[in-house]
C-alpha cells in the first residue's frame, strides 16, 4: 500500500525558493539601481552634521552620480557638486581654513563641505527638506524669494509649486532615492554608526 505524501516537504522548498528570489533582486538592487561607494564617509559626516545618511548618499546619487570627477556646466564639482567659491566659504566656516578647487574632486573633503553646507540650509529652514533641497539647488536666495511670493511656504511638503523645473525634479529625485536608500542600506548600517532617519 502506497504511504500517503506529505505537503510539509514541499512548503519549505517553495519558501527557500522566494528566500532566494528575493536575495537576489535586492541584491541586483544594490549593485544596478542605488549603489553607496563612499558609505563609511557619507555615515560619518551625516552623523556629524545630523543629518540622514540616505539624504546625503541621495543627494550625491542625483548630483553627480557617485563620480568624484564631475564637473557641472556651472563649474560645480565633485560629489555633492558644489561650486567652488560656496565650497572656500563653508570651508572658511566649517574648519576655519582656506581649500583649492582641486580639493573638492577628493570625496571626503567634499562629502564633509557639502554635509555641513546641507546641514545649514535644512536648520535655516527649520529641517524642511523640500526648502533646504531647493536652496542647495537654486540657491538660497531664490528660495527666500519664492517664500516672499506665497510660491511656497516654511510648511511647504511638496515639490508641486517650486518655480524651477530643474529645482522640482532636482527635490523630488533625492526625496524619492533617500526612500528607496533607506529601504535598501536601512537593514544593513555600517557597524558602530548610528544609521540616521
Amino acid at each position: 500500500m502506497a504511504q500517503p505524501q506529505h505537503n510539509g516537504i514541499r512548503l519549505p522548498k517553495i519558501w527557500i525558493f522566494w528566500i532566494s528570489v528575493a536575495v537576489l533582486l535586492v541584491a541586483m538592487l544594490y549593485r544596478y539601481i542605488a549603489p553607496m561607494p563612499y558609505r563609511s564617509v557619507i555615515w560619518q559626516e551625516a552623523q556629524a552634521n545630523h543629518l540622514s545618511p540616505y539624504l546625503v548618499a541621495a543627494v550625491i546619487r542625483v548630483e553627480s552620480s557617485f563620480r568624484p570627477d564631475a564637473v557641472s556646466d556651472k563649474g560645480a564639482v565633485g560629489l555633492m557638486q558644489l561650486i567652488p567659491s560656496t565650497a572656500q566659504w563653508v570651508s572658511s566656516k566649517a574648519d576655519h581654513r582656506a581649500i583649492q578647487t582641486g580639493d573638492l574632486y577628493d570625496p571626503a573633503v567634499n562629502i564633509h563641505l557639502g554635509t555641513w553646507y546641507l546641514n545649514q540650509l535644512l536648520r535655516s529652514y527649520q529641517g524642511n527638506e523640500v526648502l533646504g533641497l531647493a536652496a542647495y539647488n537654486a540657491g538660497s536666495g531664490n528660495v527666500r524669494s519664492w517664500i516672499r511670493q506665497g510660491l511656497l511656504s516654511h510648511s511647504t511638503t511638496s515639490t508641486t509649486r517650486v518655480p524651477f523645473v530643474e529645482t522640482k525634479n532636482f527635490v523630488h529625485r533625492v526625496l524619492f532615492f533617500k526612500t528607496l536608500y533607506r529601504a535598501l542600506y536601512g537593514f544593513f548600517p555600517v557597524p558602530g554608526k548610528a544609521p540616521g532617519i
